[in-house]
């Protein structure tokens, strides 16, 4: 799996589906981050309190 890990806001997001809902276009460049390695997304999710955005876990449909 692909990431990408917004550190302003810190949320990870599943690379193939964020999108506009996800609300990390006003976050610098310098501040995104992309992985594929598991472990790490494990660790900003347990010991840094990242979360996963709620957003990006499906293909975000525009209706």
């Amino acid at each position: 799996m692909h990431y990408f890990v917004d550190h302003k806001k810190k949320k990870i997001h599943q690379r193939q589906f964020a999108g506009d809902r996800c609300g990390f276009v006003e976050t610098p460049v310098e501040k995104r981050e992309f992985t594929n390695q598991a472990d790490y997304i494990k660790q900003l999710e347990a010991k840094d309190l990242y979360e996963f955005c709620p957003h990006c876990q499906q293909v975000q449909i525009i209706s």
